[in-house]
């Protein structure tokens, strides 16, 4: 079991540039900035969160003219799509380029998300063709954006996917402990850094996406497209070493 273990953490680290410490705070900047455009431009629907999606249809089931379909659109189309990206990763993971092809795969989902939501736009209802099949392209893209997440700096990939409430419990919960335990200034430094960077990730994707749909449309996933493709190039140049 344990040889199966360090099989698998050796096939996940193939293609991390241990240099990288940055990148897990990254992902979630994208991935709430993603979500910030989802909500605004696609009628209240969150494709990155199961959790969201869930609580955003029971919301809207109990209200008049609530827009259902399209949270029933992400939670059939999340679950098969996560299921797909965790085959691949298993099986290609211990490809040196597969880590920068994710990133490019990413990319590519969010630009046709882009280009065709820019073309159609003003979308003409939540539950219209052209938005469902905008909703399932997003979800793709975020399901991905999720699996990758866990493959991107393993050892700190939950900083990465446990989100906002996480994170904000898991530091209030430190400070007290530290309080407690009069450690050093360094060290309490140095956790409340791990704590407070992945919260300052999350709020600012949430206000820059928001910001920036409400300014460019649909143009303003360039961000995120361009922030993933940067780091598709030096996750490259790190497989290579």
């Amino acid at each position: 079991m344990a040889l199966l273990h360090e099989r698998d953490k050796q096939r996940t680290t193939v293609y991390a540039p241990a240099h990288v410490i940055a990148w897990p705070i990254i992902m979630l900047f994208i991935l709430a900035y993603v979500e910030a455009v989802c909500y605004l431009g696609l009628f209240q629907t969150l494709t990155g969160y199961i959790s969201g999606a869930t609580i955003l249809l029971a919301a809207e089931i109990f209200q008049e003219n609530g827009k259902v379909v399209p949270k029933i659109l992400v939670l059939i189309s999340f679950v098969p799509s996560t299921f797909m990206w965790v085959i691949l990763k298993e099986r290609y993971s211990g490809w040196r380029y597969f880590g920068p092809l994710l990133f490019v795969i990413e990319a590519g989902l969010l630009t046709l998300y882009m280009v065709i939501a820019t073309n159609l736009s003003p979308l003409v209802g939540a539950e219209a063709t052209t938005t469902m099949v905008i909703i399932v392209i997003s979800v793709l893209a975020m399901s991905l954006h999720n699996v990758h997440s866990l493959q991107v700096m393993p050892d700190k990939a939950q900083i990465a996917i446990t989100g906002l409430f996480g994170n904000f419990a898991s530091s209030t919960i430190h400070l007290l402990a530290l309080a407690r335990t009069g450690k050093s200034t360094a060290t309490a430094t140095a956790t409340s850094k791990q704590l407070l960077y992945p919260l300052i990730a999350f709020f600012g994707g949430a206000f820059l996406g928001a910001f920036g749909f409400t300014s460019l449309g649909f143009i303003a996933l360039t961000c995120p497209i361009a922030t993933l493709i940067v780091m598709a190039i030096f996750s490259l140049g790190g497989s290579r070493t």
